[in-house]
């Protein structure tokens, strides 16, 4: 009975202990340990005692350095240093002279730690702008042509000629108080016009036509034909050779008093009326 209580105190002494008792059973002394041994009975079993695992010392452990972004170099990670536990002398000579040999304590294995999770990097995003999808041609829309009015246009007022003022013929006493006088053929008249101031000009008619034409004032423009210059019968006439016919196509007569001239020309005509024309112009004569 007293071996199992032996034991178990023993038991209880080393595991209160710990470390400690294990590093003051090497300071008992050998006879103390024999006297507990020897009070022991006969037969008496002694029940070998495993000691205690040694808690292992920590060790710092060099921390991880932080990963360095980029494509350069990619972290390695840290490796824990390896502690082996030393043992403990007062177990071993326990072991060796009381007991089978105690189970060896395996090292503790360090665990590597996990490595740190490489960050992946993202590309930068791309700073050249995407070009826009050109955007198609826009097609052109037909051109309608504008409907033409059906309004009807009003018609330009057509211009209504000016009368021309109606030919008035002079009567014979008219003719008779002019400054010249004449032979007008039948069917001819004298109609009057004025030519500026103290001047006045005649037309000798026939219907539309004009044969012959008299100026009455102070200066005319004679001569109007190129020809032979000739006075006579107190007259200034020019001469001129058409077809080797000899014609007096104006006359000057100059006066005294106003009309200071009196100026007889034709008109341009052919054959019989510019004969004609030229035997009125010769009957004009001054009074």
């Amino acid at each position: 009975m007293k071996a199992p209580l032996l034991a178990a105190a023993a038991t209880a002494v080393l595991t209160l202990s710990g470390g400690s008792a294990w590093s003051q059973s090497t300071d008992r002394s050998a006879s103390d340990l024999t006297r507990d041994l020897n009070a022991l009975p006969a037969g008496a079993v002694i029940a070998p005692v495993s000691p205690p695992s040694p808690s292992p010392t920590p060790t710092a452990s060099t921390p991880a350095r932080a990963p360095v972004l980029g494509p350069t170099a990619a972290p390695q990670p840290a490796r824990p240093a390896t502690t082996t536990p030393a043992p403990t002398p007062g177990a071993a000579a326990l072991n060796t002279s009381y007991g089978p040999p105690a189970t060896p304590i395996a090292a503790p294995t360090a665990t590597a730690p996990a490595p740190a999770p490489r960050p992946t990097t993202q590309p930068p995003a791309s700073t050249t702008p995407s070009r826009p999808a050109t955007a198609p041609a826009p097609t052109p829309r037909p051109v309608t042509p504008a409907a033409a009015s059906t309004a009807p246009t009003a018609a330009a007022p057509t211009p209504v000629p000016t009368p021309a003022p109606a030919v008035v013929a002079m009567d014979v006493a008219a003719i008779s108080a002019l400054p010249f006088s004449l032979t007008l053929p039948p069917g001819f008249i004298l109609v009057e016009g004025r030519a500026g101031p103290n001047a006045h000009i005649y037309s000798v008619k026939r219907g539309d036509e004009t044969f012959a034409m008299v100026y009455t004032g102070a200066t005319s423009q004679f001569p109007i034909y190129d020809g032979q210059m000739v006075q006579a019968a107190g007259r200034t006439s020019i001469v001129v050779t058409e077809d080797g016919r000899r014609t007096a196509a104006e006359h000057l007569f100059q006066r005294a008093t106003a009309p200071a001239e009196v100026h007889v020309w034709i008109s341009s005509l052919d054959g019989a009326d510019r004969a004609l024309a030229e035997g009125i112009a010769q009957s004009v004569d001054v009074r």
